[in-house]
């Protein structure tokens, strides 16, 4: 019995490794970078009211509303950043930026996006 355990609990913490994502970012050094690679479109605090998104269709993801802060998971952020809108089904405006910052540079930037973002929607009740 105590061999039964022992197996269940290395292959429910093994299943737990293999299939999380850490984000491991550090939102202090991604903010200088977000400002220098994102505010143009998403703007300053993330509102989506830069003035390069102005003339954007459609515009820029508001951090802060509450849809997309349903929708800004650790993963899903650094994916949009590294990969670019068109990889989750957003608009191809928004750039890959695997190309122009390192690993690291990217889980900062998605860290201080997730700094910005403001509480979900409530779930809708039946």
């Amino acid at each position: 019995m105590k061999r039964l355990i022992t197996m269940v609990v290395a292959l429910i913490s093994g299943a737990a490794l293999a299939g999380g994502f850490e984000l491991k970012g550090d939102a202090a050094k991604g903010e200088a970078q977000y400002k220098a690679m994102c505010v143009a479109c998403h703007g300053e605090k993330g509102d989506g009211n830069g003035p390069a998104g102005a003339a954007l269709t459609p515009k820029p993801t508001n951090f802060a509303a509450p849809d997309a802060a349903a929708r800004l998971t650790d993963e899903y952020t650094y994916k949009v950043i590294k990969e670019g809108g068109a990889a989750v089904g957003k608009s191809p405006l928004m750039v890959s930026w695997a190309g122009s910052m390192k690993d690291d540079e990217l889980r900062n930037v998605a860290a201080y996006v997730l700094k910005l973002k403001g509480p979900a929607a409530p779930a809708k009740k039946k």
